[in-house]
C-alpha cells in the first residue's frame, strides 16, 4: 500500500519512465495490406532488402508519436496503392495504424485511421484522418507526446545541408512532443503569419489600409516570443546534452556547437514589446514583399564544428558526427522533460559508419529501453549488438521472426 507523497511520485515516476511500444497493426499502409507485429522490450534488428518495407514500419511507429509522417506532407502518400486501385469499385477505402504503449499501469490503445474516398482533385482521391486513444475520438495534438520516439535516418544529414525550413520543423516537432503550450503557439503563429501575409498583400495593392496590422501584429508577437524562448532554451540543452556524444563518436578534440540564429536581430531581448516594436520597423519590407519577413518561422538552427559553420566547412564524416551527437542529445532531452524513455528508431544508420563508430553506438543503444534498428546488411551491425538482439525479417511487406 502507497502511505506516503514519496510513494506516489516514486510510483508516478516508473509509469512515466516504462512506457514501450509492445504491438503495432497496420492495414493498408505503404506496401502492408494487414499486419500485427509483437515489439519485444530492448534491442531489435529488423533485417530485408531495400523497398521491402523495413523504413515504413519505422515510420508507422514514429507516426503515432508525432501524430504526422516524418517523409510525406499529405496523409494520401501513406496509402497502400492497392487499397487506392479498390477506390474504383467503391466510394470508400479504409487505412489505420495503431500500437499499444504499455508501462507500469497498463495500456493505452492508439489508432490512426484513414478514410480515403474518391475525388475530382489531381490525384483521384482524398484521405481524412482520425484519431482514436483507447476508443475516443481525439485531435492530433491529443495523440502526440503520449509516445516519445527518436527517428535516426541516412536523411538526416538534411538538417545540416538543407534548407533552414527542415531545421525549424525539427525542433517544433521534437517540442511538440513533450511541450503542449508550444504545440498550440506553434499552430496560432501559423494562423496569424497567413493571415497578416494576407493583409500585407492587400495593403501594398491598396485594398487595405496599415492600421489594420495592429491586431495580428499582437497576435504574432504573442506566439513568437513563446516560441522564440523555447526554442533557444531546448537548443541550449542540446548543445550541452551533444558535447558528451560528440566527443565519444568524434574521436578528437574538436568542439561541436549549435545556437540559435534569430531573424529579428535589431534587439537582443525577446519580450512581446520589443517584438512588436521588430515587426512595426520591418513594415515597410513586409508590405513591399508581401509577407511577414521576421520571427520563428524565418530563424534557422546553425551547427557549428571548431567555430566553423558545418554546411560550409565541415566534411560528411563531421556532419555524420554531428547529427548522430544531435540524435542522442535528443533523446536526452525527451528523457529530461518527460521523465520517458523514448524509444529509439534507427533506420540503416549503421551503413553510413565506420566499424569504431558502429561499435561505440551499439554500446551506447543497449542503455536504452527499446530500440529498434533497420539493416539491409547484418555486416554493418557488430556481433555484439545482433547477439543480444530480438531479429525481425522483412520481405515484401511480411514481417517474420528469425
Amino acid at each position: 500500500m502507497l502511505s506516503t507523497t514519496a510513494d506516489y511520485d516514486t510510483l508516478h515516476l516508473l509509469w512515466r519512465i516504462l512506457i514501450r511500444i509492445s504491438h503495432l497493426s497496420l492495414l493498408n499502409f505503404r506496401n502492408y495490406d494487414n499486419l500485427e507485429l509483437a515489439l519485444p522490450l530492448g534491442t531489435t534488428v529488423i533485417q530485408g532488402a531495400n523497398g521491402h518495407g523495413k523504413s515504413n514500419l519505422l515510420e508507422a511507429i514514429y507516426i503515432m508519436a508525432i501524430a504526422k509522417s516524418p517523409k510525406v506532407t499529405t496523409d494520401r502518400e501513406l496509402i497502400n496503392k492497392f487499397s487506392v486501385l479498390q477506390l474504383e469499385q467503391q466510394e470508400l477505402s479504409y487505412s489505420k495504424i495503431g500500437c499499444v504503449a504499455e508501462h507500469i499501469r497498463g495500456s493505452e490503445n492508439l489508432e490512426i485511421h484513414y478514410r480515403c474516398q474518391l475525388s475530382q482533385n489531381i490525384h483521384g482521391f482524398v484521405a481524412q484522418k482520425f484519431i482514436r486513444v483507447n476508443g475516443s475520438p481525439k485531435r492530433s495534438s491529443e495523440l502526440v507526446g503520449i509516445v516519445n520516439a527518436v527517428l535516426f535516418s541516412v536523411g538526416d544529414l538534411d538538417l545540416i545541408y538543407g534548407s533552414p525550413s527542415v531545421r525549424r520543423r525539427y525542433l517544433d516537432i521534437l517540442l511538440s512532443q513533450v511541450d503542449k503550450e508550444y504545440l498550440l503557439s506553434i499552430q496560432q503563429y501559423q494562423k496569424a503569419n497567413t493571415q497578416r501575409n494576407h493583409l500585407l498583400r492587400l495593403i501594398r495593392d491598396g485594398s487595405s489600409s496599415v492600421n489594420e496590422l495592429t491586431f495580428w501584429d499582437q497576435q504574432l508577437a504573442e506566439n513568437a516570443v513563446i516560441l522564440t524562448r523555447k526554442r533557444q532554451e531546448a537548443v541550449e540543452i542540446l548543445e550541452g546534452t551533444s558535447l558528451p556524444f560528440h566527443r565519444l563518436m568524434g574521436g578528437s578534440n574538436e568542439k561541436m556547437s549549435i545556437r540559435y540564429a534569430r531573424t529579428n536581430v535589431l534587439s537582443e531581448n525577446i519580450d512581446l514589446e520589443t517584438f512588436i516594436k521588430d515587426l512595426e520597423r520591418s513594415r515597410r519590407r513586409d508590405i513591399a514583399q508581401g509577407s511577414t519577413t521576421i520571427g520563428p518561422h524565418r530563424d534557422d538552427l546553425i551547427f557549428e564544428i571548431d567555430n566553423m559553420e558545418a554546411s560550409k566547412y565541415a566534411s560528411r564524416g563531421q556532419s555524420r558526427t554531428a547529427i548522430l551527437a544531435l540524435k542522442m542529445a535528443e533523446s536526452e532531452f525527451l528523457y529530461i522533460r518527460r521523465s520517458t524513455k523514448p524509444v529509439l528508431l534507427l533506420d540503416d544508420v549503421m551503413s553510413e559508419l565506420d566499424q569504431t563508430r558502429r561499435e561505440q553506438l551499439a554500446e551506447h543503444l543497449k542503455k536504452h529501453d527499446q530500440v529498434i534498428v533497420t539493416t539491409a546488411e547484418l555486416s554493418h551491425i557488430p556481433d555484439s549488438f545482433i547477439n543480444s538482439s530480438n531479429r525481425l525479417e522483412v520481405v515484401k511487406g511480411t514481417v517474420k521472426t528469425i
